[in-house]
């Protein structure tokens, strides 16, 4: 006989698990509730937990399951390699999704969208299916954050086509810009999406005495946070002398 899946609260407390780092699940959970999700194998007795105070419990593979219907595993899994979801995705499957939080809506620049705007797997998804965790800050944070780093102040700013990019104005010495292409589909660039969306390293151009200066590597861009701090090393190499 098959198990009844999770009730509402049940899920409540399993999602809310699985938003936290050790999938630990919260205190105030009555004890035959625990003993009921333990008999099920949802949770189990947190490992190594031998802290003072009440016993805690962590949501088991099991548990995270138990959470999917059939339907929605294939929808997150199906997940381009830039996360978009698949617009053949049935409606009522895809609703569910973004209200338990496992799917969001963006816009064409990352920003949170409309019925109207594609669907992406979350990180809470991606938890949810065993998927690798990704960095969801976004690329120009990165980008920004290690610019100060070597004292170079940046902003974001939005082109004429609504695409954005990194921009620091230190005229008359230099102007640089930095772009970000997206996933697969390469039909812009942003530095607003989450940073695992993109598909390249970041591309600069630098006006500097008159002069332009690419700065480009020939990088995959997987790793957001390497290729920032690269990408301000090098504009502080070119503009302030090698460090």
């Amino acid at each position: 006989m098959t198990a009844a899946p999770p009730n509402s609260r049940q899920r409540g407390w399993m999602f809310t698990a699985l938003g936290t780092p050790d999938l630990l699940m919260p205190e105030d959970i009555p004890a035959r509730s625990l003993a009921t999700m333990r008999r099920r194998e949802w949770i189990q007795l947190q490992p190594g937990g031998d802290a003072p105070g009440p016993a805690r419990h962590t949501l088991t593979a099991t548990g995270r399951a138990a959470l999917l219907t059939v339907p929605k595993c294939n929808a997150l899994l199906s997940a381009e390699t830039d996360g978009r979801i698949s617009s053949s995705v049935a409606w009522p499957t895809l609703e569910s999704l973004l209200r338990e939080g496992l799917a969001v809506r963006l816009t064409a620049h990352g920003q949170p969208g409309t019925a109207a705007d594609p669907a992406y797997i979350s990180a809470l998804g991606r938890r949810l299916v065993g998927l690798p965790a990704v960095d969801e800050r976004p690329a120009s944070q990165l980008l920004i954050e290690a610019l100060a780093a070597h004292g170079i102040d940046a902003v974001v700013k939005r082109d004429e086509q609504g695409d954005t990019h990194v921009a620091v104005d230190r005229t008359p010495a230099y102007e640089a810009v930095f772009y970000r292409r997206l996933g697969p589909r390469g039909a812009g660039h942003s530095a607003t999406h989450p940073a695992w969306m993109h598909a390249s390293a970041w591309y600069g151009l630098v006006e500097i005495a008159g002069h332009g200066v690419s700065l480009f590597r020939d990088l995959d861009g997987a790793d957001c946070a390497a290729d920032s701090a690269e990408a301000a090393k090098a504009l502080a190499d070119l503009v302030l002398g090698p460090s």
